[in-house]
């Protein structure tokens, strides 16, 4: 396990801007982190992606397709999808949560979606599938479970998250892979805190608030990041994972939130609806069948500086495939453009009048 290097720049509330470096590379938080849950994002070409300073990849799936001898062979998954930034690597344990399968003490029984048979991901396996992949941050194996299951469930789900915590980090051996535990509890401020406790105890390079973005309301997920933070050392990164819609984004960056990941910038896109600023629109909308503007004013991406809304429309509703690529791009650097913006304005000590201002457009 490496030791990030993290160096606050600035505070404004609880929102907060870090340099972080790790293996040679740096960026600047706060960061979204496009899903490529294969090594790639549905329709868009890595290249494209040239403000991306890390992606997510997803160990349930790259260790079933192509597999751990393949990836291994090239090197690992930087290599194998010829990426030169850095990579985050899941654990596993969102999909104990999203694709039906057995939670045991031991692990998560998976029944593999390819083929029907099933197989343990253990928390030993998570670390050595993520060790192979060789991505430069790891996440411990955690026990997800529904947002509304019984407190008596939630402190289970802790319990078990805390062993495997602690297997993953004493077998964890890639000095150039830092390591983060998963913090769960449900909507349970207490059993936050003890799963906080734990996490701190076993020292991670970083700490990701779990279980959240599966159901609760705004109000819940908001109180219980706040909650959470305010227990987290100052000095390393937080992480609240699959959030992604840009109201969301700013609300937790507000509580002192520093990463995030989210298939929504690109799921939303190839269903047609645009990221403008905090809001969207449905491009399939007949009035912007002769539109000669960009999808929005002012956006530097690719698409906007190319192509008229007229066409981008033309290419969804007559080749749909398309225009997933150009509509995926927008939302993807939208979405980072926000974010490049909310960094600057916490540096100037203007976070509540971006805020405000960004929200009310």
């Amino acid at each position: 396990m490496n030791n990030i290097n993290l160096e606050l720049l600035a505070v404004d509330g609880k929102a907060r801007v870090n340099k972080v470096k790790i293996n040679n590379h740096e960026f600047n938080t706060p960061i979204f982190m496009p899903v490529a849950t294969r090594g790639s994002i549905k329709s868009v070409n890595l290249e494209q992606l040239s403000d991306t300073k890390i992606i997510l990849g997803n160990t349930y799936h790259l260790y079933l397709r192509p597999g751990l001898d393949i990836i291994k062979d090239f090197g690992g998954l930087h290599e194998y999808i010829n990426w030169d930034q850095l990579i985050l690597t899941d654990s596993g344990g969102f999909q104990g949560w999203s694709i039906p399968n057995s939670q045991t003490d031991d692990g998560i029984l998976f029944k593999n979606i390819y083929d029907g048979t099933k197989f343990l991901m253990t928390p030993e396996l998570s670390i050595h599938i993520q060790e192979t992949l060789n991505s430069n941050i790891a996440m411990i194996l955690d026990q997800l479970i529904d947002i509304n299951a019984s407190k008596d469930m939630q402190k289970q789900a802790i319990i078990n998250t805390n062993i495997w915590a602690k297997k993953a980090r004493e077998i964890h051996n890639n000095k150039n892979q830092s390591l983060f535990g998963i913090i769960q509890g449900g909507k349970y401020k207490d059993l936050r805190e003890i799963s906080t406790k734990n996490m701190l105890e076993i020292d991670f390079n970083g700490y990701a608030i779990g279980g959240l973005a599966i159901g609760e309301t705004e109000k819940e997920r908001n109180e219980i990041v706040s909650f959470t933070t305010d227990l987290l050392p100052v000095d390393k990164l937080r992480y609240v994972m699959g959030v992604g819609d840009i109201k969301s984004l700013i609300n937790l960056i507000e509580l002192g939130v520093d990463m995030f990941d989210c298939v929504w910038p690109a799921r939303i896109a190839r269903h047609g609806k645009i990221i403008n600023r905090a809001k969207y629109f449905n491009l399939k909308n007949s009035k912007y069948k002769n539109i000669k503007d960009p999808l929005v004013e002012d956006c530097n991406c690719n698409t906007c500086l190319n192509f008229s809304t007229s066409y981008m429309r033309h290419l969804l509703i007559n080749e749909p495939t398309s225009s997933w690529q150009f509509l995926t791009i927008h939302n993807i650097y939208q979405t980072q453009n926000i974010i490049n913006e909310v960094r600057e304005s916490i540096l100037n000590s203007d976070f509540d009048n971006y805020k405000e201002k960004l929200l009310n457009e």
